[in-house]
């Protein structure tokens, strides 16, 4: 099959490397250093798995590129303009979003329509992809955790289920659900606690399971559930809580992505993740005085 991975990071490099080492036709969207390094020496994944492929490479989608279906791995403050230049590309066609955070869904479908796709919504899927993925340097990428891919649509399932099947092929364990948005929410709650906190204070996953961390983990993942209440997506404390410390000893050497933002002085997605849930809690009049005070922390460097 024939692919495009617009974006290809740490996420997206991996996904394109299993997708091209069961022979797939990918095409991966990336920067000019990461597509010079895979142009010269091959990808490289190391890891819990270890392969060299040799996708072909761009640094932007030409018009005419025939692709069945695409995957979008960009940072969430980019889906908007990587949805245009997909629309005026390609004609529509199954997007799959491989990203963090809340609003994706809103920008795929304006930076789709850009480009006069009608409906757009019926060629999304937006997924929860809970996997530890490095991006070491340009041309390598770690694989250093695994964990759960929940896909879902607003299309009946049609092309969830194909993106579900399609990485079921090459060996990464995928999950169609038909409450896709419950599981966005669910893990920008985990995503909340434990990002910020990793990026303040330059500590693996593991560290939040020690004081003071823990708790000023735990009292942003309290205030992003009070907003998911609000917003109609309800979540016992307690459930929260176990998933909140299972996430951490699975991933306890991993380090978060916003973490890794600010170790390569790059723009993090505090707003996507807090700052969307600090967004959404002034529609309801909420104080939320832990997730404003990171959110100031993390814009102001």
């Amino acid at each position: 099959m024939r692919l495009v991975i617009y974006g290809a990071g740490g996420v997206g490099s991996l996904l394109g490397a299993y997708l091209a080492r069961s022979g797939h036709d990918i095409l991966l969207i990336t920067r000019k250093p990461h597509l010079e390094a895979i142009e010269r020496d091959g990808l490289r994944v190391d890891g819990l798995t270890n392969m060299t492929v040799r996708p072909r490479v761009a640094t932007s989608l030409r018009t005419g590129e025939r692709s069945t279906m695409v995957i979008l791995t960009v940072k969430s403050y980019d889906t908007e303009k990587a949805a245009a230049e997909i629309s005026k590309a390609l004609v529509p066609r199954p997007v799959l979003s491989v990203q963090n955070g809340l609003g994706n869904l809103e920008a795929l479908e304006r930076g789709l329509s850009h480009g006069g796709w009608a409906n757009p919504r019926l060629n999304i899927a937006l997924s929860v992809f809970s996997w530890g993925v490095t991006f070491v340097e340009p041309g390598h990428v770690r694989h250093a955790g695994t964990g759960t891919f929940l896909i879902g649509d607003f299309a009946g399932g049609r092309a969830a289920r194909r993106f579900a099947s399609l990485f079921e092929g090459v060996g990464i364990s995928a999950q169609f659900t038909p409450d896709i948005l419950r599981a966005v929410w669910r893990k920008t709650i985990i995503n909340a606690a434990i990002n910020p906190v990793t990026a303040l204070f330059r500590v693996s996953n593991g560290e939040l399971l020690t004081e003071p961390l823990r708790s000023h983990a735990l009292a942003l993942m309290r205030e992003a559930m009070e907003v998911a209440a609000a917003e109609g997506f309800r979540f016992a404390e307690h459930e929260m809580e176990e998933e909140f410390f299972r996430v951490l000893e699975r991933t306890s050497t991993n380090l978060s992505s916003m973490l890794q933002d600010v170790q390569r002085n790059k723009r993090t997605e505090v707003d996507s993740i807090s700052g969307a849930i600090l967004e959404r809690g002034a529609r309801h009049n909420m104080k939320l005085p832990y997730t404003e005070k990171v959110v100031k922390r993390l814009r102001s460097r």
